[in-house]
């Protein structure tokens, strides 16, 4: 840098100097280097030193700000933890996030009670001092869980009784089926004026272990395959096998029972005693998983079901029969009125006209009418299980006994009846279709 001159500018821009003042210069010029040495001994000899002091003052300064902002941060953090942890997170009451408190020295801390499961449950019940909306709350809750217990009960125990009643039905039918597979059917014994009856090894096999059997029951292609049993006695007769096995034990589905005051293949010794009943009428649940009589309401509820199935078939101990199905409806055994009809109360006719009168109520009935004829002399066979169309009702199939030399198939074809008879306490919720003077095509 140019040292610092006290010299006038224009005496500087002239380039001369006077003579006069060449001893003073020496002075001035002397003094002047004096003082800037003196001047260098307390201040930064340059601009940079200074600029250089300013910036790491500004950068200590900086430096200590920052450090105090992370201090105040983690502070804060801190705090935060301490309150987080103090507070009880949701669905927790405060005493579930309380900071345990310290053991004392010597001894152990005090350690919460838990309630045990007795009396858990006693909390469930109604206490003194609850509220009057506690007090219901709970009383609905019980009644609630009651019901609902109790309801799976009865649904584990049907579930139960029904797989039970299979497994019973299921191993006689293999012993039938066994029986029938390893010994043929008994030859024909002469006794002279009349017609011998000797049982058949499959009903051997069933009547040595309950003797009220008196045939056995099917279907073909369908569930229906049972064993018909018969307890001839008027005060339980038709009672006992309702909720009995064929073993006699208890048994929700019961079994399949005939009418205690028929008559059907009734022997003694090797002879018939009696003329089978007209009418044969057999008993059976309709059962929920379609055991028992429970697939006879396909009958009625879907349209060609009885062209598929139209064929029963019904042995006694001794012989084999075979039925055509011509009718299935639908009554109310409380029917008090017109439309009342006792079906089982028919189990011989009187005569002819006795006989045509409760075929052709039959026909009036159906809710599919058949082509199968009925002629009187024909033995029928009617079958009978619960409906549940009224509190009492009643599904009914009839047949009638294959002829001598008929055809199996012949007439087992069918239409909808588009005119039906219903119990009157049918149309108490259904507008009355019956027409009595619709043009009707009767039996005989």
């Amino acid at each position: 840098m140019s040292q610092l001159t006290d010299e006038p500018l224009d005496n500087q821009e002239s380039g001369t100097v006077p003579e006069e003042n060449e001893a003073e210069n020496e002075t001035s010029e002397t003094s002047s280097q004096e003082a800037a040495d003196e001047t260098a001994e307390e201040t930064p000899a340059t601009a940079q030193d200074k600029f250089h002091a300013i910036k790491s003052a500004l950068q200590k300064q900086e430096e200590e700000r920052q450090q105090e902002e992370t201090r105040i941060q983690i502070a804060d953090k801190i705090q935060k933890m301490r309150t987080a942890k103090d507070e009880p997170a949701a669905g927790e009451t405060p005493e579930q996030t309380s900071p345990k408190k310290k053991k004392k020295k010597g001894g152990k801390g005090k350690k919460k009670r838990k309630r045990s499961l007795g009396k858990r449950a006693l909390e469930l019940f109604p206490q003194k001092g609850d509220s009057v909306f506690e007090v219901i709350r709970k009383t609905v809750f019980l009644m609630s869980t009651t019901v609902f217990i109790a309801c799976l009960v009865l649904i584990g125990d049907y579930f139960w009784e029904s797989y039970k009643a299979k497994n019973t039905w299921d191993e006689i039918r293999d012993a039938v089926q066994r029986v029938k597979m390893e010994k043929p059917d008994p030859p024909e014994i002469s006794m002279g004026s009349y017609e011998s009856y000797i049982m058949k090894p499959e009903a051997e096999v069933l009547y040595k272990q309950n003797p009220d059997v008196v045939g056995y029951l099917s279907i073909p292609n369908t569930l229906i395959a049972y064993p018909v049993l018969q307890r001839k006695n008027e005060a339980d007769g038709n009672e006992y096998y309702l909720n009995k096995d064929f073993y006699g034990n208890p048994s929700k589905s019961g079994a399949i029972f005939m009418d205690y005051r028929n008559y059907f293949d009734y022997v003694v010794d090797f002879k018939r005693i009696y003329p089978n009943s007209q009418n044969l009428i057999i008993y059976g649940h309709n059962m929920h998983d379609y055991s028992m009589f429970g697939s006879l309401k396909y009958y009625i509820n879907d349209v060609s079901y009885y062209d598929a199935h139209p064929i029963v078939e019904l042995s006694s101990n001794y012989r084999d029969y075979k039925y055509k199905i011509f009718g299935m409806i639908i009554v109310d055994i409380d029917d008090e009125t017109e439309t009342r009809f006792d079906y089982w109360n028919k189990l011989n006719f009187s005569g002819e006209e006795d006989f045509y009168d409760y075929v052709n109520e039959i026909k009036r009935r159906t809710v599919r009418l058949t082509d199968v004829d009925v002629k009187y002399g024909d033995q029928l066979l009617t079958l009978s299980t619960c409906n549940s169309t009224f509190s009492e009702g009643r599904l009914v199939i009839f047949a009638r006994l294959l002829r001598d030399g008929e055809d199996l198939m012949e007439g087992c074809t069918s239409t909808e009846n588009t005119n039906i008879k219903w119990p009157n306490s049918y149309y108490k919720w259904r507008k009355k279709t019956y027409d009595p003077d619709a043009e009707f095509i009767p039996y005989g």
